[in-house]
């Protein structure tokens, strides 16, 4: 469910500067009744009534920038508040939004009645919303119009032009302009899906260019029914050059649109990650996000080395640049590897081939074998985050005990496993994704037998 969040009294007009109220509240906390008087004499003429006490707290909560049972910032909440400018803090609040509170759709309705030469008021951008897939927008809420107007504030809509977006500003603060976004979405279906497809494969190739058979067997996989093969070349991979996105190499013998390198073209790395996979900075660490290129013999090196803090960044980098090549979206990393010695790490993926599907992802990189109680405990994990997927990476290999009772998982119970032990981290290493694909499309088939004997109807009764 799309929805945006709440901002009862929380307008630019009553609040003014965002960093004041979570000054106030880091300044007073843990105290809640001192925060309250602080947020009232600041904002409301010194009044203690539910516009202080429950108002704010619930728009605060909502936007994910305090912990009200803790009593402390978030980390969002943080750098807000540490921004030296009052137009840097709405700037912030701006990015903050649109990562994780579904903030882009306010400037897209906005951008879309400009563009029709239609009035940016509530009602209006209320209709626009819905139609762009917001939900539970009352007939009374000003909701979308006090996040325009923050949205004004961080100078990327202008209030005085029908709230039309600012480009150089959206460039700046956010990555990407209204009109990038425009003409992105205005491609075919088939070619917004290749760029998208070859986006998010060459974020982790520190050339920019992989092999148009990756990208191409990917969409054909994933999307059969949106793509011609035959017509690929035709109906996908030239206009995209032509329109600058995208340039072919030389090809080799064979068919002309899986032959040859495809590089992105600046336009389209121009357009951040982000954008390709929502959620990604906000739940990738920064550290990992700036090694996310790193050449994949050097994740292996990481792997091999002596120092354990090589080892732990290898295994996250292992992770991250497989789940991105398998096509899913990283949702959290339940734990990293400096808070377990370095020997393994945790994580949460999502992906939406055909269906919707949670991936539970561990690496270890431990001296003996997988045990049976590694795979054991991600079984509960798997159950108690409503997971389908259980995938265990290891450079080393797993116990025969650990292998059966995946096995036996998978036979009675809706889970499925994928144990990736060091022959297949190599081969990906070495090779990229073509061996990972190959490695999990001939798990699927075992899968598949393994559960070809669980019951699909109830027995009928004598």
């Amino acid at each position: 469910m799309k929805r945006l969040p709440s901002f009862n009294d929380f307008s630019p007009k009553i609040i003014g500067d965002v960093r004041k109220p979570l000054l106030l509240f880091k300044q007073y906390a843990p105290d809640f009744d001192a925060v309250v008087k602080a947020w009232a004499d600041a904002f409301f003429g010194g009044a203690d009534n539910k516009r202080a006490r429950t108002n704010v707290t619930a728009t605060l909560n909502t936007l994910g920038l305090i912990d009200r049972p803790s009593m402390t910032l978030t980390e969002a909440g943080e750098f807000i508040a540490s921004a030296l400018t009052p137009r840097e803090g709405a700037e912030r609040l701006a990015v903050h939004v649109v990562e994780t509170r579904n903030g882009m759709s306010v400037i897209e309705a906005a951008r879309s009645l400009n563009v029709r030469g239609e009035h940016a008021g509530k009602d209006s951008l209320k209709r626009e919303l819905e139609f762009l897939g917001i939900e539970r927008l009352s007939r009374a809420t000003t909701d979308h119009t006090t996040l325009a107007n923050w949205f004004a504030e961080a100078g990327l809509l202008d209030k005085s032009e029908n709230l039309a977006p600012i480009d150089e500003a959206m460039k700046r603060v956010l990555g990407i302009s209204a009109s990038e976004r425009a003409e992105l979405s205005a491609l075919p279906l088939e070619q917004q899906i290749f760029l998208q497809v070859l986006r998010r494969l060459i974020e982790v190739e520190p050339t920019k260019s992989i092999a148009a058979k990756v990208v191409s067997d990917e969409c054909l996989r994933d999307y059969p029914h949106q793509f011609d093969e035959d017509q690929l070349s035709k109906k996908v991979l030239r206009p995209l050059e032509a329109g600058g996105w995208l340039s072919l190499g030389a090809r080799s013998e064979g068919r002309g649109a899986k032959s040859g390198q495809v590089s992105a073209a600046a336009k389209l790395l121009d357009i951040p990650f982000s954008a390709i996979v929502p959620d990604f900075d906000a739940v990738v660490p920064a550290d990992l996000r700036e090694k996310i290129d790193l050449p994949r013999p050097e994740i292996q090196r990481l792997l091999n080395s002596a120092s354990p803090n090589d080892r732990g960044l290898g295994l996250e980098l292992l992770a991250l640049r497989m789940l991105i090549d398998l096509g899913l979206d990283p949702r959290s990393f339940r734990q990293r590897s400096r808070d377990t010695a370095y020997a393994e790490v945790d994580l949460t993926a999502e992906g939406k081939q055909l269906l919707f599907s949670r991936w539970n992802i561990q690496c270890k990189c431990v001296k003996s074998r997988v045990s049976l109680s590694d795979v054991a405990k991600e079984v509960g994990l798997a159950i108690y985050a409503k997971s389908h997927v259980v995938m265990v990476v290891t450079p080393g290999d797993f116990s025969r005990e650990a292998v059966n009772y995946a096995r036996e998982i998978t036979a009675d119970t809706h889970l499925q496993f994928v144990l990736v032990n060091g022959a297949a981290v190599k081969a990906y290493l070495q090779t990229g994704p073509a061996s990972l694909h190959a490695f999990v499309q001939k798990n699927a088939a075992r899968v598949m037998a393994e559960k070809r004997n669980q019951p699909i109807a109830p027995d009928e009764e004598d």
